[in-house]
């Protein structure tokens, strides 16, 4: 029976102290009573009113329920009163040090220093990538190909990393159809397609070296040329000329006018822009800054892309891009055909200023 009633007392005890815990308020019991309830809760207006007990507790004390009843202050509970949270607070305060965290983990460097890294990234990379030897000098020629069995193939320069664009004329300057073609070494080439007159080299490797073999439409000896890998000098474009008329060849004005000539560094020269050494440049007048004349030798030769039709000459080539080099005899006027239109052109030699 004593037991039974012990029994109630400690459940009546423990009732009592959930009720005022979840009513707001703590409830502070003497440090050594066995049935303390947990306190953590500052809401003291919950307590039952007592003018007597409420008018002689001092500062930083609290009522027991005990002390309620019997108008006595005891001291506080040793767990201080915290202000209460709710679980939206809570739940978006881990959110927010979770994702800095993250991104403290997946991007640790400030924009100055990512920066600075990629800077020495870059720097890494171009040396890795820019070649120790200078960067090849780009050139573009107009060759004439002696199809003569004694005569070494002309040699076409290539680089790594580079596109050479090999092109077939016939005298007149007009494109001649490649018929097939076949090559040994480590290059790769690309053909333009059907009756095109150009080829697309490209080395493999930085020392590539062989050679090359071109049948042309309606010619039946193989053009032939050596395809070497340089460094220092390379062929961007490379128009070889064939000195014989191709299957869209042009023909002359003046029957008998024109003379063949396969090799002529001179002619094939000028047609580059670029004259012989001691060649004297001439003074034109009567048309644009298209067309040019230089003395060499007893031979004038004259550059143009308009049509010479007085005086005649005695050779004449072209190139792809419609230029025309007219070799004659010393005269001081020609006559030229632009578009139809007849144009008289005068040749002087050039003053020489006394300053």
């Amino acid at each position: 029976m004593i037991r039974l009633g012990l029994n109630n007392v400690m459940i009546a005890a423990l009732a009592l102290s959930l009720l005022v815990s979840s009513a707001g308020y703590s409830v502070a019991q003497p440090v050594d009573s066995p049935f303390a309830p947990p306190s953590g809760f500052e809401d003291e207006s919950a307590l039952p009113e007592s003018d007597e007990a409420s008018a002689d507790v001092p500062d930083g004390m609290s009522l027991s329920a005990q002390g309620a009843f019997d108008g006595q202050a005891v001291p506080s509970s040793p767990m201080a009163p915290v202000a209460r949270r709710s679980v939206e607070d809570i739940e978006s305060e881990i959110r927010s040090q979770a994702f800095n965290a993250a991104l403290t983990g997946l991007l640790p460097m400030k924009p100055e220093e990512i920066r600075k890294t990629l800077g020495v990234f870059d720097n890494s990379r171009q040396a890795t990538e820019v070649p120790v030897y200078p960067y090849p000098e780009p050139e573009i020629v107009v060759q004439t190909v002696s199809l003569d069995p004694g005569t070494i193939p002309p040699v076409v320069n290539v680089g790594m990393g580079h596109v050479t664009t090999l092109m077939f004329l016939d005298v007149t300057g007009q494109p001649w159809p490649i018929k097939d073609m076949t090559w040994a070494g480590n290059f790769e080439i690309i053909e333009g397609g059907e009756g095109s007159p150009m080829l697309r080299i490209m080395p493999s490797t930085e020392f590539a070296y062989g050679n090359l073999s071109v049948r042309l439409s309606g010619l039946n000896t193989p053009v032939l040329f050596t395809l070497k890998a340089a460094r220092g000098k390379i062929h961007y474009r490379f128009d070889a000329r064939i000195a014989e008329y191709g299957p869209f060849a042009q023909a002359p004005l003046m029957e008998g006018g024109l003379t063949l000539v396969a090799g002529n560094a001179t002619i094939g020269s000028i047609l580059d822009g670029i004259p012989p050494q001691g060649a004297e440049s001439l003074d034109v007048t009567g048309v644009d800054g298209r067309t040019t004349a230089y003395n060499f030798g007893d031979v004038t030769y004259v550059r143009t892309p308009l049509t010479l039709l007085s005086p005649g000459w005695t050779s004449s080539v072209s190139s792809s891009d419609g230029m025309n080099v007219y070799a004659l005899s010393s005269a001081p006027v020609v006559l030229l055909s632009d578009g139809g239109s007849v144009v008289r052109a005068q040749l002087s030699v050039k003053e020489v200023s006394d300053e």
